[in-house]
């Protein structure tokens, strides 16, 4: 567990799966655990410098962190929540103890899908472990991101 030194008891959960991976908003927040995303593939576009998560019938490994009320409002913004280009919404994560817990997760709203081309056809071998290699740091903290 890593503890950000937050008073507020208002926690609730998020999935970061690409950025919020590699630019380190992890690292200063409470419960921060590997977890399995099921019913999710995560995408890299060859001309993006982030990944999307899209539908399907997959999995993936990333981190799950717990954010308080003005820290999630921050993400929102980052996302483009307000600009209609990703929505948050929860889905179910399991943990390496074998626990389930709920999270937010940011998927592209399908504005987004449809004006980036989006499909699970643009990455099938999950390019986004090859950005997460470049960091040693979080390859030695979270081995499973790149497995």
């Amino acid at each position: 567990m890593i503890d950000n030194r937050s008073s507020d008891s208002n926690l609730v959960s998020i999935i970061g799966y690409g950025t919020f991976i590699t630019r380190n908003l992890w690292k200063d927040k409470f419960n921060v655990e590997v977890c399995l995303v099921k019913n999710f593939t995560r995408v890299f576009p060859k001309n993006s410098w982030f990944p999307y998560v899209l539908p399907s019938k997959n999995s993936f490994w990333t981190l799950k962190f717990d954010v308080n009320q003005q820290e999630l409002e921050l993400l929102d913004s980052i996302e483009g929540v307000f600009d209609d280009l990703f929505e948050r919404i929860i889905t179910e994560v399991y943990l390496k103890n074998n626990r389930i817990l709920t999270a937010y997760i940011y998927i592209p709203t399908k504005k987004t899908i449809a004006s980036q081309k989006l499909s699970l056809e643009l990455d099938k071998t999950d390019r986004w472990k090859e950005e997460i290699k470049k960091y040693p740091e979080i390859v030695e903290k979270f081995p499973e991101l790149v497995l």
